[in-house]
């Protein structure tokens, strides 16, 4: 039974719900206008133009297109209205519903009559493409194609190669851009140059400075993800009042203050997380947790608090266990980082191990690709790239690098131990945290007893069926899959424990493949030469040489022996058991092989020209590729995400894509000058940082100017700082900071890390429930709160947090009514909301509702909008207090409001 102040409290939420509305619809922005275009998010548009529409190009627009020579059945599959308005038989895709799809019939070969393509066409399309086409029509078949698509005929790659990002970065002085009047007078730092010579000729005039409370407020949240305090205000005004010709020295103390704290390390960690697509599960059908997943976020904040060089954090990640190290404790750092290639969504329970390893290589392309290069290679994984330079040999080159890399993601696998994967084992002298408390020498002894039984009930059960025999144990298969389960969930769990019983320091990441193993050939085929170990990579028709040795002194894979190395062999062997080449699989499918494809590093995505790998996996030599001094894109790509992340809008609008589907530059020069002084000035993000925010563009005001907004209504030549949204994080952490109950020192690790293995949901081994993770809270900052796939803690998911399926470089930031609807409803904003009204009736007490009104009003202001009220605010705030019959319940409600305000929420 509720007390009378819960029942006062609920007559305060429903007198607030009533109030507040009016208020929140009054200071929060429009909601988007519906257009009569059909509306795709950024990742529907991804799937389609990545998936859907390079495969209808290739295999269907010949006879099913408005350019075909001769349509076939009445059928167009080149617009979206074609498609669903179908031909003679029906729809062809019918959103959301697979059995009334006749596209879905047709590729699945589901009767004789109805099968695309034809046999003499290429045949049956590969499974993992018609899953793609069933996902496709199952999220609603989402398709921009408002008309006729253009057939791609031929592949030109004479136009792809003079694109912007391919050409070298040329080194550009400030002193050459030409400032017209009458804004000669207005840059104050080199940056401004660039930015005003832009302005003549597109008719446009800078807005005036923004405010200081505007400023610092912006620095604030853009370096630290964090707002200002109270006395962080008043101490910067003060300042800046008092000496104005001082104003520029205490901005930079000011960045160079923000820059060296630990808040800018999670704030900026949170960014790369969204580009490496962190997650703490391995999503898809099996969505099994990845314990330690935490100390790469750890690894990746502790890199930006040092300002680790950014050419060095690229080879930590892509090839630390290749690295030389000092101590052990800069060795366990190496092999950390590289679980930025293992943090992938990846499907565990694929039954094909083959298709398991060539899908995992896949994603570590697409990451490595378009984290550093801004490059969508993985688009060439079936067909050369439909608009960019990159063939699908380039692809299968770079394919065998990570297929003759062993993933260590640490998950027992799904049924039967599918595709199962260990741990590395970090250093003992680097004396790091462990997560979980081992097992005692009884448990130790337990289980393996118990595994020992299981083993033997497993050897019996094979005996038996052995050659078509006659099993008589009485196992049904479903026992037998039970057992296997049992196996591999044991053995994972004696694998991450000491002798003593002791957790052992575990990581995820990535090791080099064998050189060789014995008596081990990939199944299916017989044993086929190797590529050659000098030289450039091979064209068609050169001869391959037999396979390499071992070099002189390369140990072999930590952990790994004969035996062990045969009985992987022996099961769910994938045939990509030991450093090698890839073939080059026919349209994608796996089961179609052609030629090997020597490993290697395309010219276009390194240092100019193809190498060849001679030895290891090639990671390390793809690592230094990516940072060479002619990489015409890594620089380019990190740099243009730096400005996105400060002005919400980078350099290139598709931070993601520098291909020729991407965007143009709309200061090139500008790019090119600090991609240029970037590499000068060693790689160091907080040098490129602070010389941004010192910029005067960085300091613009928001406001609108009707001239400017017609000549530009994008803000492309940043006559104006446009708003941003906070993200999800952002909304949360402020929050609490505002209500004084932010907590920077957080637990180690996770709440996933200290779950433990196994899968989130489910009815069997469960290592942490839905609940647990949607409810999850606490007081530390958002970094720190779990991170899985398919399911997002409450006070994150309405606010767009990231995708982390792939690499996110660019949120998106929608403004749509289930956020004020959070705002209104969540209790999580409830309570904090209480608990700053309760802070302000102690400071400033009063038994009234109306007691010390102007002090509680300036204290409840200044925590959550860093600002005075306004002399209206002051008036509508005692006309809302009017209604409340006690101070808390009027203040709560005063307080919940701001939280609810667009001012709140954006960022001028």
């Amino acid at each position: 039974m509720k007390n009378t102040n819960d029942r006062s409290q609920d007559t305060s939420i429903k007198k607030f719900n009533c109030l507040a509305v009016a208020a929140i619809l009054l200071m929060t922005f429009n909601a988007t206008q519906v257009s009569g275009e059909e509306k795709l998010s950024k990742d529907q548009l991804a799937f389609f133009e990545t998936k859907i529409r390079p495969v209808l190009v290739e295999n269907c627009y010949a006879c099913h297109s408005e350019k075909a020579n001769e349509n076939q059945g009445g059928l167009l599959l080149d617009s979206r209205e074609g498609m669903r308005r179908g031909g003679d038989s029906g729809p062809a895709v019918v959103p959301e519903n697979l059995s009334a799809s006749l596209l879905i019939a047709a590729i699945r070969y589901s009767s004789d009559d109805l099968q695309m393509p034809p046999e003499d066409n290429g045949g049956k399309l590969p499974a993992h493409v018609i899953r793609d086409f069933e996902t496709w029509v199952r999220m609603g078949a989402p398709d921009p194609r408002d008309g006729p698509a253009k057939i791609v005929s031929s592949y030109d790659t004479s136009d792809a190669n003079s694109w912007w990002s391919f050409q070298p970065i040329k080194r550009v002085m400030p002193s050459s851009m030409s400032v017209a009047s009458p804004h000669e007078a207005w840059p104050r730092t080199d940056i401004d140059k660039f930015i005003a010579a832009k302005w003549e000729s597109n008719g446009l005039t800078p807005v005036g400075d923004a405010e200081p409370t505007v400023l610092l407020r912006r620095l604030r949240f853009d370096l630290t993800g964090l707002p200002p305090s109270q006395k962080e205000m008043a101490d910067f005004l003060s300042q800046w009042q008092k000496a104005p010709a001082a104003r520029q020295e205490l901005l930079e103390n000011t960045v160079d203050r923000l820059l060296d704290s630990r808040e800018f390390a999670e704030r900026w960690g949170r960014h790369w997380l969204d580009v490496a697509r962190y997650a703490e599960s391995s999503g898809k059908d099996v969505n099994l947790v990845y314990p330690h997943a935490w100390r790469y976020r750890d690894y990746v904040i502790d890199a930006f608090d040092k300002d680790k060089p950014f050419d060095v954090f690229l080879r930590e990640q892509i090839a630390g266990d290749l690295l030389p190290a000092k101590n052990e404790s800069e060795r366990a750092e190496h092999l950390i980082a590289t679980a930025f290639l293992a943090l992938g969504e990846n499907p565990i329970n694929e039954r094909n191990a083959k298709q398991f390893a060539v899908d995992l290589a896949d994603d570590q392309i697409a990451v490595v690709s378009q984290a550093f290069l801004g490059q969508t290679v993985a688009c060439a994984r079936c067909h050369d790239h439909r608009f960019d330079p990159i063939t699908q040999r380039d692809y299968t080159a770079l394919a065998g690098i990570f297929l003759s890399t062993e993933t260590k993601y640490g998950t027992a696998g799904a049924v039967g131990g599918r595709n199962r994967a260990g741990l590395i084992e970090l250093p003992a002298g680097a004396n790091l945290p462990v997560v979980g408390n081992g097992m005692s020498s009884a448990e130790t002894s337990g289980k393996q007893r118990k595994l020992e039984r299981l083993k033997e009930q497993q050897r019996s059960a094979r005996a038996q069926r052995a050659n078509g025999g006659r099993a008589t144990d009485r196992l049904t298969d479903f026992d037998i899959v039970r057992i296997n389960t049992q196996i591999s969930q044991l053995e994972f769990e004696l694998s991450i424990i000491n002798e003593d019983g002791s957790a052992k320091a575990l990581a995820m990441g990535v090791a080099d493949r064998p050189v060789s193993l014995p008596e081990i050939r990939r199944p299916g085929r017989p044993e086929r030469p190797r590529s050659p170990q000098n030289g450039r990579p091979m064209r068609p028709g050169q001869r391959m040489p037999p396979n390499r040795q071992m070099r002189p002194g390369q140990p072999m894979q930590a952990g790994a022996n004969r035996e062990q190395m045969q009985q992987r062999g022996r099961n769910q062997a994938s045939g990509f058991e030991q450093i090698g080449d890839s073939p080059l699989f026919l349209r994608g499918n796996i089961e179609n092989e052609g030629q090997e494809v020597p490993r290697g590093i395309p010219a276009l995505l390194g240092s100019g020209e193809d190498i060849l790998i001679r030895r290891g996996s090639g990671r390390l030599q793809l690592a230094e590729a990516l940072v060479s001094p002619d990489n015409t894109l890594t620089s380019r790509v990190i740099v243009n995400r730096t400005w996105h992340w400060l002005f919400g809008r980078g350099i290139v609008a598709s931070v993601d894509n520098f291909g020729t589907s991407g965007a143009e530059p709309s200061h090139p020069e500008l790019l090119d000058y600090l991609a240029d002084r970037f590499v000068q000035n060693g790689w160091s993000m907080k040098d490129l940082i602070r010389e941004i925010t010192l910029s005067r563009v960085y300091q613009l005001s928001s406001s609108y100017d009707a001239v400017n907004f017609a000549a530009d209504p994008d803000n492309s030549y940043l006559w104006r700082h446009t708003s941003r949204r906070l993200e999800a994080e952002e909304l949360r952490d402020a929050i609490l900071s505002a209500a004084g109950r932010l907590d920077l020192s957080p637990e180690p690790a996770s709440l996933i890390g200290r779950a433990g293995d196994g899968p989130i949901g489910g009815l069997r081994f469960q290592a942490v429930t839905l609940d647990e993770i949607g409810g999850a809270d606490h007081q530390f900052r958002s970094i720190y709160l779990p991170a899985t796939r398919s399911v997002q803690p409450a006070v994150l998911a309405d606010f767009d947090p990231p995708d982390s399926s792939a690499t996110d470089g660019a949120r998106e930031a929608t403004n749509v009514p289930s956020q004020a609807l959070f705002m209104l409803n969540s209790e999580f904003v409830a309570q904090q909301s209480q608990h700053l009204a309760d802070t302000a009736l102690r400071k400033y007490p009063g038994r009234s509702v109306s007691s010390s009104v102007p002090q509680r009003l300036e204290f409840v202001f200044q925590s959550i909008l860093n600002r005075a009220p306004t002399e209206h605010e002051t008036q509508a705030a005692r006309r809302l207090l009017g209604e409340f019959d006690t101070p808390r319940q009027a203040w709560t409600s005063i307080v919940r409001s701001l939280f609810a305000s667009a001012e709140f929420r954006f960022i001028d």
